[in-house]
């Protein structure tokens, strides 16, 4: 299905309270490290006006030829790049964007890969077990895992990247019902496994499965783990400022929130030292200021408005020195 026959409507996660965390001003220097279908976007580039400079990145050429034309009537202002946020500094510097004032991350799934059955995210879709969200990269599929993993392995890849309850237990039915092919399969093996969704919380049991198995395809937290220290090295914080640059990461599961969380703390704090030395010998000062201690949740409202928007986190900080 080509990109430019969906309907031209996307509903961006808390979006003012992301432009109003990166405050975004007339002439600032923004970079959008997950552009998606341009929510976002569209948002910064209408409130830095004509003497602002917006980049927009996606890992999905799909997604991001959608937001080109979205964005077409920005002009020049507005830059475009393929890639993955992993190598942020990389294509800033080769797109020219330096002493930059916000840097947004938007790490959730956009509707145009959740929706899409050829590219297999949902379980509620029939496709193939693909997952990639560049399949450009040709990168291991969750075919690949599903099909070849060990026991252990795949128990432990469920474990610790989608907090699933008996991952042993699923495990073992996902290897007795190979081959898997398509989401359907990947999805009736789980149920089977643990006996339908779960009572207490209504959630289909392949929720967490499939999670698990996206966050792996993508090295999810690895590239947020990557990005995060290259997306402070860009801000700026020259004369004539009311602050540094501004740092705004929405998540949607505990896994990448802990660590925007504990990044945003670790630069928010002088001396790492152990408590017990008397003097200070590791020489860390604090960089950063935390701006969402307490994290910031969409509303009843949003929510109801767009039930995807219900496990969205969003945290901010900023440059100080």
């Amino acid at each position: 299905m080509s990109v430019m026959t969906l309907p031209p409507t996307h509903t961006p996660v808390l979006l003012a309270e992301t432009i109003e965390l990166l405050d975004v001003r007339p002439g600032g220097v923004f970079i959008d490290c997950t552009t998606g279908l341009g929510g976002h976007s569209s948002a910064i580039a209408e409130r830095m006006g004509e003497s602002g400079r917006l980049l927009c990145i996606d890992q999905d050429r799909d997604a991001l030829e959608f937001a080109r034309a979205r964005l077409a009537p920005f002009g020049r202002r507005v830059s475009f790049a393929h890639g993955n946020f992993r190598d942020l500094a990389a294509i800033a510097g080769r797109e020219g964007f330096r002493d930059v004032d916000g840097v947004l991350l938007d790490l959730g799934i956009s509707s145009l890969q959740l929706d899409e059955p050829g590219r297999g995210f949902a379980f509620s879709l029939h496709g193939p077990l693909d997952m990639r969200m560049d399949p450009s990269s040709g990168g291991e599929t969750a075919s690949g895992i599903v099909n070849t993993w060990d026991e252990a392995a795949l128990a432990a890849l469920l474990r610790d990247y989608g907090e699933v309850a008996m991952p042993r237990r699923i495990a073992r039915a996902i290897i007795a019902a190979r081959p898997l092919g398509t989401t359907w399969e990947l999805a009736r093996a789980v149920k089977q496994a643990v006996g339908g969704a779960r009572s207490r919380t209504h959630i289909h049991p392949a929720t967490q499965v499939f999670l698990a198995l996206r966050i792996r395809v993508n090295g999810e937290l690895d590239s947020l783990d990557a990005a995060l220290p290259q997306a402070h090295s860009l801000f700026g914080f020259g004369p004539g400022r009311a602050h540094g640059g501004r740092l705004a990461v929405i998540s949607f599961h505990s896994l990448e929130d802990r660590i925007v969380k504990q990044y945003i703390r670790r630069e928010a704090t002088g001396c790492l030292c152990p408590p017990a030395l008397p003097v200070c010998r590791c020489g860390h000062r604090a960089t950063l200021r935390d701006l969402t201690r307490r994290p910031i949740r969409p509303g009843e409202e949003e929510v109801a408005a767009n039930p995807r928007a219900r496990s969205a986190v969003l945290r901010a900080a900023e440059r100080i020195s």
